[in-house]
């Protein structure tokens, strides 16, 4: 049963999805691989952790709306595939997003440790279960 908040725990069969902007090439289904490990580096907000969504609260249309005009692809993971190459996963719910949820050993003061560039290279290489998208660009708002 998961609580309605986001807060509950993350099973190991949960899906969990990663937003990966369509400008910038980190997915190029031509490519070998095709997901790059850029894909999962953190940002200056990502100070407590990567932003990951849940399946279970999250919808792949709803995971793959960022920012309006820009078109995203979503990287599929699952969560104890993660959790078994030692890479942790919390609840972490905003208001009015219980799916979201973050890696906190990738952060943006972490983002080029040894540690973190592992963790990249195994998500984009190896744990991503496949790649969705891209999604059409959402409108701004009037």
């Amino acid at each position: 049963m998961h609580a309605a908040n986001g807060t509950d725990p993350i099973d190991d069969g949960e899906i969990l999805y990663r937003r990966v902007p369509a400008s910038t090439g980190w997915y190029d289904p031509r490519a070998n691989p095709p997901l790059s490990p850029k894909a999962f580096h953190p940002i200056e907000g990502d100070a407590t952790g990567l932003s990951v969504y849940r399946a279970t609260y999250t919808s792949l249309a709803d995971a793959a709306k960022g920012r309006a005009g820009k078109r995203y692809y979503v990287a599929v993971m699952r969560a104890g595939d993660l959790r078994r190459e030692g890479i942790a996963i919390e609840p972490r719910p905003l208001p009015g997003d219980p799916g979201h949820a973050e890696l906190p050993g990738l952060t943006y003061v972490t983002r080029y440790s040894d540690g973190a560039d592992q963790a990249k290279v195994l998500l984009a290489h190896r744990l991503c279960l496949r790649v969705e998208g891209p999604f059409p660009a959402v409108e701004a708002d009037p």
